[in-house]
């Protein structure tokens, strides 16, 4: 089963602020949902985006793929390009996807109750949970400002 979350960026480029969306007092999160049978992940990071947030948004690259071992529950990120051979058909994967919002259009309130444009440097400043904590520790030095990697959106 795949759990797809989508980062979607104002517009194109390292600097480009990132939409962050909360429910009801929740943590914060990146819009996220399971993808359907027979659908492809970019039809579904697409599809998350139109259906949660109204928006309509081009998909970019696959960021990172978290592998969730069903034994203990632990999460292993994959760096993208890697084949690894100790894959199994059990396991839970989350994948992360950038985007771009298409239109520059602000979301509809429709699966989250608040969201916010945040500058990459200040993710860090809010809290998140889940599988967002996993993928937030691995992008530490980009969160930070440190760092801002050129393979952002093509």
């Amino acid at each position: 089963m795949k759990t797809i979350s989508v980062l979607i960026q104002h517009h194109a480029g390292p600097t480009g602020d990132v939409l962050i969306c909360r429910k009801a007092d929740g943590p914060w999160e990146f819009p996220c949902d399971r993808e359907r049978t027979n659908e492809t992940d970019e039809a579904a990071a697409a599809r998350i985006a139109g259906e949660q947030l109204g928006m309509t948004v081009s998909v970019g690259k696959l960021i990172t793929r978290g592998r969730k071992r069903p034994q203990d529950g632990t999460v292993e990120h994959l760096a993208e390009g890697n084949i690894t051979h100790n894959t199994h058909t059990k396991d839970d994967y989350h994948l992360y996807y950038e985007a771009v919002n298409t239109w520059q259009s602000e979301p509809e309130k429709k699966a989250y109750d608040e969201y916010k444009w945040v500058h990459p440097s200040e993710l860090g400043q809010f809290e998140f949970a889940g599988d967002d904590v996993n993928f937030m520790a691995k992008y530490e030095p980009w969160v930070k400002g440190q760092f801002i990697p050129d393979v952002r959106m093509v």
